[in-house]
């Protein structure tokens, strides 16, 4: 009876160890920090947007990653496509963008007249693990 239940402790172990292989390789994950002026913005809501969406006034932030006290960010189970990558400094904590009051930034590249970042789409397959994909200033719109 005893090595029947160590026999069958060995393989649930064998099986979640193989499980766990599996889910890495079939789930995505984004990760990366959020910053402004070489500062972490801590609580700040991560966003994916389809690619050629943007954020507008009275967008939810409900569905956007926090960071946390460094700054850093985890999406997990991120669906394959191709998306921007934002960041809202929720000044007022209403969980709503409001250009007014919110600073908002995009993972992408700064232009080189402006200054101003802008958004690099991301092409996401199944089983992507996407690192430092970083946000580094935060901006009022106007």
């Amino acid at each position: 009876m005893k090595r029947n239940l160590f026999l069958l402790a060995v393989l649930i172990v064998i099986t979640i160890s193989g499980c766990d292989d599996v889910v890495k390789a079939i789930t995505t994950t984004i990760s990366g920090n959020v910053s402004n002026d070489g500062e972490a913005v801590s609580g700040a809501y991560v966003l994916l947007l389809e690619a050629g969406d943007e954020v507008t006034q009275g967008i939810s932030l409900s569905n956007g990653m926090i960071t946390n006290s460094a700054g850093d960010y985890t999406m997990v189970a991120v669906s394959a496509g191709d998306y921007y990558v934002a960041a809202i400094d929720d000044a007022n904590n209403n969980i709503i963008f409001d250009l007014d009051t919110d600073r908002v930034g995009y993972y992408g590249v700064a232009d080189t007249l402006t200054g101003i970042t802008i958004p690099q789409t991301l092409h996401i397959s199944k089983g992507d693990d996407l690192e430092d994909i970083d946000i580094t200033d935060l901006y009022q719109l106007p």
